[in-house]
């Protein structure tokens, strides 16, 4: 060790909670104490649906540290390639939003079922050979 060094403590070898470059893409947690912005210190994977997190408040001032998790609670849209090996719950809909939630839609293309459908611009029953 050099004269007059500083040694310091280094942090346990964790996993990051985010790849490089994906560091904005989580939303931010913020101190119940102070409200400063909450820094992700280290993270665990419990299951492939479960993280645990571990924050520390920006504010040096405050200090709060804090655990939190994050897990998936259900799916919105079935997956068009799901793993037969995963069953994951899906949110409680009607059957019309099911339906609608696993139709693709092309803007261009009007709907058979809509109620009120728009007549093509250029209708004209004149040219119709009969």
């Amino acid at each position: 060790m050099p004269l007059g060094g500083n040694l310091q403590a280094q942090p346990p070898n964790t996993q990051p909670i985010v790849a490089d470059g994906d560091a904005g893409r989580f939303a931010p947690l913020y101190c119940p104490h102070c409200t400063a912005r909450g820094l992700i210190r280290s993270s665990k994977q419990v299951t492939g649906q479960h993280r645990d997190m571990y924050y520390q408040c920006s504010n040096i001032a405050c200090g709060h540290t804090w655990h939190a998790s994050l897990s998936y609670d259900y799916g919105i849209v079935p997956s068009a390639i799901p793993d037969p090996r995963v069953n994951l719950p899906l949110r409680q809909m009607t059957r019309q939003q099911a339906l609608d939630a696993m139709r693709e839609r092309d803007p261009d293309q009007p709907d058979m079922f809509d109620a009120n459908p728009d007549p093509p611009p250029e209708a004209n029953n004149e040219n119709i050979a009969g």
